[in-house]
């Protein structure tokens, strides 16, 4: 049972960094592809289509893990230890600061249409990566306080 236990504990380490720090990730390098659309508006070449589809890929496995904490090949139990109700209420709460953080983020962009213009591609680009880097990085912190208790 201790192996069990001490490999749930790693896990659950392991989690809380990769969270924080994906979330890092996710927001500073989907910044420099707004600034990257800006410049390429008018001319779609090959090379921005891959991006999109890899930005879309690492969204996908980002929100995976948000819903699944990186337990979705364990095994049953392993599964129900490393979703505990301690785990689960720092997804919610996570995931509700990143709701919250898309409202701001989408006020901030419809604010910014009273003085340029905003197009709806950047708009919701920031809005979705405010909301999952947010939830990521709430996510990690709330973990890593409940595992110094």
């Amino acid at each position: 049972m201790t192996d069990v236990g001490d490999q749930v504990d790693r896990i659950t380490r392991r989690r809380a960094r990769i969270a924080t720090v994906m979330g890092v990730l996710f927001i500073s390098t989907q910044g420099f592809r707004v600034a990257n659309d800006q410049m390429t508006e008018t001319a779609r070449r090959p090379v921005e289509y891959v991006q999109f589809f890899a930005s879309t890929f690492w969204l996908l496995m980002l929100l995976v893990f948000i819903l699944f904490g990186g337990g979705l090949w364990r095994s049953k139990s392993i599964r129900a230890m490393l979703h505990d109700e301690g785990t689960e209420e720092n997804r919610r709460r996570a995931m509700a600061s990143g709701f919250w953080a898309m409202m701001t983020g989408a006020a901030v962009c419809y604010a910014l249409t009273f003085y340029e213009p905003v197009q709806t591609r950047e708009a919701v680009h920031v809005i979705i990566t405010i909301g999952v880097g947010v939830t990521l990085l709430r996510f990690g912190v709330l973990e890593r306080r409940a595992l110094k208790d």
